[in-house]
């Protein structure tokens, strides 16, 4: 069943971020997955978050989803991200049909 990364993204170093941008991609792509959404001016309709940019990623498992963030070659990415951004990231399946 498909899942959908969202990623509450706040950038404190653009090119350093680009950095991890640029590396990710590729692993995102091998991992079957596509970027849906990056959003610096999503609209809240209702409650207090505000997420200074909005990413959502889709892949096709939440299985998919743990390979790629547990996979060796995306630990140094994680904490080249975690040195020039600050992150909450959930992840959700979707809606099986009579939900």
């Amino acid at each position: 069943m498909t899942a959908y990364v969202v990623i509450d993204l706040d950038v404190d170093d653009a090119a350093g971020f680009q950095r991890y941008v640029d590396a990710v991609t590729p692993l995102i792509e091998k991992a079957g997955a596509r970027n849906l959404l990056v959003d610096d001016d999503c609209l809240t309709l209702e409650g207090d978050w505000r997420p200074p940019t909005l990413v959502i990623h889709e892949f096709p498992s939440k299985e998919a989803v743990r390979a790629f963030w547990d996979a060796p070659e995306y630990q140094p990415l994680k904490a080249l991200r975690r040195r020039h951004s600050t992150v909450g990231v959930v992840v959700g399946e979707a809606a099986r049909p009579g939900r």
